[in-house]
């Protein structure tokens, strides 16, 4: 099997992949950024419904969360009358990713808040900054640029966990390649997961350098 072929069946599943990163990436932020707001809150409900959340997700493999999301998803809606029967797997992809990756970007964002100096705060109080003024300009900047090498790691993560999908029969880079290789019997098997790993290391490196150029430019504008 020529080495371009093989490139060709993988690359096809690449819009998929990215797909699965992109929209699992930013719904699972904004799940972990919810969650984290709930555990800083001074009521317990609050606090334990982020604990109870990150807990479960924590502790259950993106393997196993797929799976539920899959099979036990379509269920819960039928209770309210939506049928998902027909729903595209990738939707099943994205919810079942975004839920398992939510719990730790939520505890990426909220040590990241809680390693903010409190006693800035206390001295923008001193100057006469509102708690919106005081959070916009001190405490969020902050925050963020802390979080951001647990981002970046947890956005790795991802990419590699997006290879899980294969479980439910989503064609990405990952079932392409095993798909490849069953027709082959096999006889081309490792070519195939070399150069696969390949293109995972090749987008994980341009996640990489995203990372670098933004705190790069950041340090430079905020030195």
């Amino acid at each position: 099997m020529s080495f371009s072929k093989i490139i060709i069946s993988l690359l096809s599943g690449l819009p998929n992949t990215l797909t699965l990163l992109v929209f699992s990436f930013i719904f699972s932020s904004l799940i972990g950024i919810l969650v984290a707001w709930l555990s800083l809150q001074k009521d317990k409900v609050s606090r334990g419904i982020a604990r109870v959340y990150t807990g479960l997700v924590r502790g259950t493999p993106p393997l196993l969360m797929l799976l539920l999301t899959y099979y036990g998803l379509p269920k819960l809606l039928s209770f309210i009358g939506i049928d998902s029967n027909q729903w595209a797997k990738i939707f099943f992809g994205i919810f079942g990713l975004s839920v398992g990756w939510g719990g730790y970007l939520a505890e990426a964002f909220r040590s990241a808040y809680l390693s903010v100096d409190k006693g800035q705060i206390l001295a923008a109080y001193s100057v006469g900054m509102t708690d919106q003024a005081a959070f916009k300009e001190i405490t969020l900047p902050q925050t963020f640029s802390i979080a951001i090498p647990n981002i970046e790691n947890l956005l790795i993560g991802l990419l590699k966990a997006t290879s899980l999908v294969y479980v439910i029969g989503l064609a990405d880079m990952y079932q392409n390649a095993t798909s490849l290789s069953n027709v082959n019997q096999g006889v081309f098997q490792l070519q195939i997961f070399v150069i696969l790993a390949f293109i995972y290391w090749v987008i994980a490196l341009g996640i990489e350098w995203f990372f670098r150029d933004y705190r790069r430019r950041y340090v430079h504008l905020n030195g």
